[in-house]
């Protein structure tokens, strides 16, 4: 990965012990189990308000993103790799040069057959900062985001108590950098149990316990978290089953004069297929969401329902969620609906289109209201090389009249894919 950015000093180490421990297995690799997929996209686009803020300046975007995916699958060595630069440059400076990086990276090692495991990963996006707008949508540009990198080291072994009774048990390590000051990088030690048992074919159970320790790197705070976990999973037909999961836990801050807290996570999801192409779900659940700008975390309440259908040319996504953030050391909560309808369809032989659109709508009475459209005509010129029209609109109605904006973006692209 010889040409990461200088963005990216935190990524650099992790990757190089990925690549020792890649080194120590691959004298067994063939050409036959190295894939790689180069490819790059070209765009060129106007932006009427790239600051996103009221009465923001327009900017000429010419956007390049090369990437490469790459697959190592030998024996009891699987490794998924998908790494992608992008450079934005703006012809009227509005805004300075983005250098932007994405990675996805996934390591699984078979170390002793049969017992004992290590899984390797490194993800580096961009993420919110503000941990309550959730994930930041793919295709979007906003303010308010930072880089977020996250490497994960998961030692475990894995081997049957009894014919249908399976233990897991290890540790695992996680380091979460920020780019932005401002944002709290921390490392998570974990050791964890658990035990499936397969009541019968339909029916299985899981019973587990966990220890989690949170340290930021250089601020005070963290917390000690112990928890249990019991579960089930019901096939009740083909293709339709409930899950559903409780875990209490008791959470210990570090900080002094800090009040311990016990929570009770739980998750409860019903899949059902009316048809082979045609399925819905319903879940409510309760879970922790890591936050960029504290040392612990945030209580995060969805429930939703959703129906997802599959047809001869194309997929069309519904879902409706209801969104619930709570501080665990106040007691304010930000809330709101969403809607989203999410797809793609093919509309010749050559010529798709992709669209994703969502709304978000505070419950608060004076609610702020955001809603995110972004459509993709995609046309296929060979095997290898796409052209596509793209067009992303957003409009930002908050209850605070300054903080109102719209924003309209067309751009043209141009990819190439091997």
């Amino acid at each position: 990965m010889i040409f990461l950015e200088p963005v990216m000093p935190s990524t650099l180490p992790k990757l190089i012990v990925t690549a020792l421990l890649l080194a120590c297995l691959c004298p067994v690799a063939s050409a036959a189990d190295l894939t790689f997929h180069p490819r790059i996209r070209v765009t060129g686009e106007y932006n009427d308000n790239v600051e996103q803020t009221k009465g923001g300046k327009g900017d000429w975007l010419a956007i390049v993103k090369p990437g490469l995916s790459m697959t190592y699958d030998h024996s009891r060595v699987l490794m998924n790799l998908s790494y992608d630069f992008e450079h934005k440059r703006y012809r009227n400076k509005v805004k300075g040069d983005e250098y932007n990086n994405y990675l996805n990276s996934a390591l699984a090692v078979e170390a002793v057959k049969d017992l004992f495991y290590v899984d390797v990963s490194d993800t580096y996006q961009k993420v919110y900062e503000n941990v309550n707008r959730g994930d930041v949508p793919e295709g979007d540009t906003s303010n308010g985001t930072t880089d977020q990198n996250t490497f994960t080291l998961n030692p475990y072994f894995s081997f049957p108590l009894q014919e249908r009774t399976m233990l897991t048990t290890g540790g695992r390590f996680q380091d979460i950098w920020y780019a932005k000051e401002g944002n709290v990088d921390k490392r998570v030690y974990s050791l964890y149990a658990n035990v499936n048992h397969e009541l019968t074919e339909r029916l299985s159970l899981q019973v587990g316990a966990a220890y989690d320790k949170q340290a930021p790197r250089f601020e005070e705070g963290g917390f000690n978290r112990y928890s249990t976990t019991f579960g089930a999973e019901y096939a009740y037909a083909e293709n339709s089953f409930v899950e559903m999961s409780i875990s209490p836990t008791y959470t210990d801050y570090v900080i002094e004069g800090s009040s311990d807290k016990q929570y009770v996570p739980y998750s409860l999801r019903i899949t059902h297929a009316f048809t082979d192409t045609l399925i819905a779900t319903a879940y409510t659940e309760m879970s922790f969401s890591e936050d960029p700008k504290s040392a612990v975390t945030k209580n995060q309440f969805n429930h939703g329902v959703g129906l997802d259908h599959q047809y001869k040319r194309g997929h069309v996504g519904i879902k409706l969620e209801y969104r619930d953030y709570q501080s665990e050391t106040t007691s304010s909560r930000t809330t709101y609906w969403r809607p989203s309808i999410q797809g793609s369809h093919v509309l010749t032989e050559r010529l798709g289109l992709d669209y994703n659109v969502y709304m978000e709508m505070d419950t608060n009475p004076d609610s702020d209201k955001y809603l995110f459209l972004l459509a993709n005509l995609r046309y296929a010129l060979s095997e290898d090389f796409t052209c596509s029209l793209n067009y992303r609109f957003k409009d930002n109605d908050a209850e605070r009249y300054a903080e109102d904006y719209v924003s309209n973006t067309l751009g043209i692209s141009l990819s190439w894919v091997h």
